[in-house]
């Protein structure tokens, strides 16, 4: 069986459960998640907080695993500060690749680690939600306002990469989705 079968078919399996309230049976053993190599060499200031999304996203989406790495990744974790002082955004270079890249004005403003699991979204195939969207999506970012302190992806949201990930490897390219993504 390929593992991209295999992957289909544990994301079919897994969304049932979740659905149902059913956990898998003792003994089955899940396929190995795909490993996002990340770096945080230049994260600064959001070191602690991209280790917690880090977390975050391998509890919450088991088809995938991001390992921190001492040395430079196809996917780097960066703080900077800028003249605007809200700019936090991420440049995708393939599913699972490319640059985050985190306004240091954006910690002072809202939860660091919502900002931090929200960018790691796009890296993971999602989109911004835009004005009017929930606080309990992480993808409605700063439409959610300051007061919003979720920094878990919801159901949803998680379903969503999860059936992405079954479908598509590590480095593939993401259809729709432009290089940069701000927000």
């Amino acid at each position: 069986m390929t593992r991209r079968l295999l992957n289909v078919l544990m994301a079919a399996v897994c969304a049932c459960a979740i659905a149902t309230g059913v956990s898998s049976p003792a003994g089955a053993a899940a396929p190995e998640p795909e490993i996002i190599p990340i770096d945080l060499i230049q994260a600064g200031s959001y070191t602690a907080a991209t280790r917690d999304a880090i977390k975050i996203w391998n509890q919450a989406v088991p088809q995938i695993k991001f390992v921190e790495q001492s040395t430079p990744a196809a996917l780097r974790v960066q703080a900077y500060t800028s003249t605007i002082g809200t700019s936090s955004h991420s440049a995708l270079r393939g599913l699972g690749r490319g640059s985050v890249f985190l306004e240091t004005g954006d910690a002072k403003i809202y939860r660091p680690t919502r900002v931090v699991v929200h960018e790691l979204g796009h890296i993971l195939s999602l989109a911004d939600l835009g004005p009017g969207s929930l606080c309990s999506k992480i993808m409605s970012g700063a439409w959610a306002g300051s007061e919003c302190l979720n920094d878990h992806p919801d159901s949803e949201e998680t379903a969503a990469v999860a059936a992405f990930f079954a479908t598509h490897n590590v480095g593939d390219p993401v259809p729709g989705w432009g290089s940069l993504s701000r927000g």
